[in-house]
């Protein structure tokens, strides 16, 4: 029986529950939501934020927010493209992959230890970053130019793994899922079973504690941030292919899904599965306002209450556990 409540008093839970009513209720409203191609729209949608939220999850159990993933990806994923266009190599989509990766971590090593070693907050140098970069890269364009279009995101946003017909024409899983779910399977082991993914949950809950066990700060800000650059610089070669134009300015949804996965604003707390049912639940709420002929417009200020409300119910809990 004491199993049992603790089951139901997992917030994950609570979640995927949530999750799931909230499905039952639309399909109700109009059951054309109920099909697999609504399914295969949403994880579409939001594959490019399963990937942000992932590379952002480690940075918020730090007890950090950063606004730099879109221009830290953009600029991974020029110099990429100026790598595989100028020097002659083919250009594939993997290859792009790998050396925006490559750069990406390089980036993000720069970025982890510019924080521990001049010991800025993680906010206040991601909007720096942000303007440097972004007036960097319109500097430099200026003088580097690359050679045409990446042969490998030729025809990659039909690269399906299935196909099925659904109210709005055909629908399909593609094939970036993949990659959402070895980031999913990596995250999860990462956080949970390595010292380095331990380490980052006991700077979060308590910085002063962790330095006194011995925890190497600027080794894990340097990894966290290599974790968050690269996975951008994925999201930015997968998006650049399923015809994202830009995601910089949706770094409050980025944000606000990881929190409502469960993530704590403080820091030290936040799952990889609680994550993913947090980008799952707003991308739902997209789609399902489209179903409900309710304008997309309200998407944001749907997003914006359901975030106050998890926030809330964050400081509740806390001060709950304080009086007690």
């Amino acid at each position: 029986m004491n199993h049992r409540i603790k089951i139901f008093r997992s917030y994950e839970t609570f979640l995927f529950l949530l999750l799931v009513i909230f499905v039952l209720i639309v399909g109700l409203i109009n059951p054309a939501f109920f099909s697999i191609g609504t399914m295969f729209d949403v994880i579409r949608n939001q594959t490019i934020y399963i990937l942000l939220a992932l590379g952002m999850l480690p940075v918020v159990i730090l007890g950090g927010f950063d606004v730099s993933f879109g221009a830290t990806a953009a600029l991974a994923t020029f110099f990429a493209r100026i790598v595989l266009t100028n020097l002659g190599l083919d250009g594939g989509i993997w290859q792009f992959y790998a050396v925006s990766i490559v750069f990406g971590i390089g980036v993000g090593m720069i970025i982890g230890w510019m924080i521990w070693y001049f010991k800025l907050s993680i906010f206040d140098l991601s909007l720096g970053m942000t303007s440097l970069i972004n007036g960097f890269l319109v500097l430099i364009s200026n003088f580097i130019h690359t050679r045409g279009r990446l042969t490998g995101l030729k025809g990659w946003n039909m690269k399906w793994l299935v196909t099925v017909q659904s109210v709005v024409g055909r629908s399909g899983l593609h094939v970036s899922f993949l990659l959402v779910v070895a980031a999913l399977i990596g995250m999860y082991f990462f956080l949970r079973h390595t010292t380095l993914g331990r380490s980052i949950y006991a700077i979060g809950s308590d910085r002063s504690v962790a330095i006194r066990t011995g925890i190497n700060i600027k080794k894990i800000y340097m990894v966290v941030f290599s974790i968050l650059v690269s996975m951008a610089a994925i999201a930015g070669v997968t998006g650049s292919g399923l015809g994202f134009r830009s995601f910089g300015e949706k770094y409050m949804q980025v944000y606000a899904t990881v929190i409502i996965g469960g993530a704590s604003v403080r820091g030290g707390r936040g799952s990889v599965f609680g994550t993913l049912l947090g980008v799952l639940l707003v991308g739902l709420i997209s789609q399902a306002l489209v179903y409900v002929k309710i304008p997309t417009a309200w998407g944001d200020a749907v997003l914006g209450v359901i975030f106050i409300g998890f926030t809330l119910y964050e400081t509740v809990q806390s001060q709950l556990k304080i009086a007690s």
